[in-house]
């Protein structure tokens, strides 16, 4: 068991437009953790399209203290059998959510470790696939035990700013839980983009406003450093009770297509809006009913303007869940529902190819798209 050392290290931080920083804190353990006090000129600060003074950077800076010092001893390690993950006790019984991909099952046994050096026993709970949402119950919680509250206001508009802290890799002995300031990108139906930094080990950990309050739980990496994903609190409350009853269900009842990259098996580019130009033999969006010619116009209730606004979508989520698709074709606007599919190489043409994976048998390849269309 490694304890560390109750100092609490000051860290700077800077805004450039929407880009996030990485800080690493070190903070005392505290007994419980309450809603951070928001003062009036922090509040000012924050609101601004960005900082335009020392004196906000000084602001928002002692804000994200006072956020870390109430959000980082609740924030824990979660080792599940051969996998680690993280997530975030949010009340005084032991309750913790976590990603869904994190715990499985219900029923497993799970390792908590705290930023104390602290390791207790629990067990999951239930998960929804379909959300990546899950949950984990302490066997025992202590009189101590530190904990993030739920935010009670979900509204997260583009361009608030948020935090982020997970327990990557466990346990390291001069080094507290990372923690990542930035900003929300968009909302989409349980799924909340940031350009706050989460790496491999992170999934499950929490999302907070700047009242140190939850409002998500880390889900996946996205395509860029500066797009990540995270599960809507949402999610949470509207499947509470099922969550805590132990109940599995969604995602990846097809365990073969369930795997690697997200894949939709389309072409397209932007030309009149999300164009597109091939759909793939036998994969998800041929299944569905879309052809080429068609335009989407939105995924999940979210507008989709370019074909680059359909990768990120897409990679939203994980291979075997489901987007609602709105399409325009000709002058009919249609709906489809599509179960994402999962891959482990990228798809012929796509700039991908050429590095990193051997090319499957040419009997298993779809056709080759334009080479000036992109694919998802």
């Amino acid at each position: 068991m490694v304890h560390l050392p109750p100092r609490y290290s000051r860290a700077f931080i800077w805004s450039a437009g929407l880009t996030a920083c990485v800080l690493w804190l070190i903070v005392p353990t505290v007994a419980t953790a309450q809603r951070a006090d928001l003062p009036e000129d922090a509040a000012a600060a924050l609101a601004q399209r960005s900082p335009e003074s020392i004196e906000d950077l000084r602001l928002i800076q002692d804000q994200l203290g006072r956020v870390v010092k109430r959000a980082v001893p609740a924030t824990v390690g979660l080792r599940v059998g051969n996998g680690m993950g993280s997530g975030v006790v949010v009340n005084p019984e032991g309750l913790i959510l976590t990603a869904g991909h994190v715990v499985g099952r219900a029923g497993r046994r799970v390792t908590v470790i705290f930023s104390d050096g602290r390791r207790l026993m629990g067990r999951s709970l239930g998960a929804d696939h379909d959300a990546d949402a899950g949950m984990v119950q302490l066997d025992d919680p202590p009189a101590d035990l530190a904990y993030s509250p739920i935010a009670e206001d979900e509204t997260l508009p583009p361009g608030t700013w948020v935090v982020t802290t997970g327990q990557p890799g466990g346990i390291v002995a001069d080094r507290a839980p990372p923690v990542r300031l930035g900003r929300v990108l968009f909302t989409g139906h349980d799924v909340v983009c940031t350009d706050c930094e989460i790496v491999g080990g992170d999934s499950g950990g929490p999302l907070l406003n700047m009242r140190g309050e939850v409002v998500g739980i880390h889900s996946s990496i996205g395509p860029m450093i500066n797009q990540n994903f995270h599960v809507a609190i949402s999610a949470y409350r509207r499947e509470w009770d099922r969550l805590a009853a132990s109940e599995v269900w969604g995602g990846d009842e097809d365990r073969d297509e369930a795997r690697g990259r997200p894949l939709l098996g389309v072409a397209g580019r932007t030309e009149g809006g999300c164009l597109i130009t091939q759909v793939f033999a036998d994969m998800p969006a041929e299944r569905a009913g879309l052809k080429a010619g068609d335009v989407i116009t939105a995924v999940d209730d979210n507008e989709i303007a370019t074909f680059e606004d359909l990768i990120t979508a897409v990679n939203a989520k994980s291979p075997g869940r489901r987007l609602r698709l709105e399409i325009r074709r000709g002058e009919e606007i249609l709906e489809f529902r599509v179960r994402l599919a999962g891959i482990d190489r990228p798809l012929p043409g796509s700039p991908d190819e050429r590095r990193e994976r051997p090319a499957r048998p040419e009997s298993e390849l779809a056709p080759a798209p334009n080479p000036e269309d992109g694919n998802e």
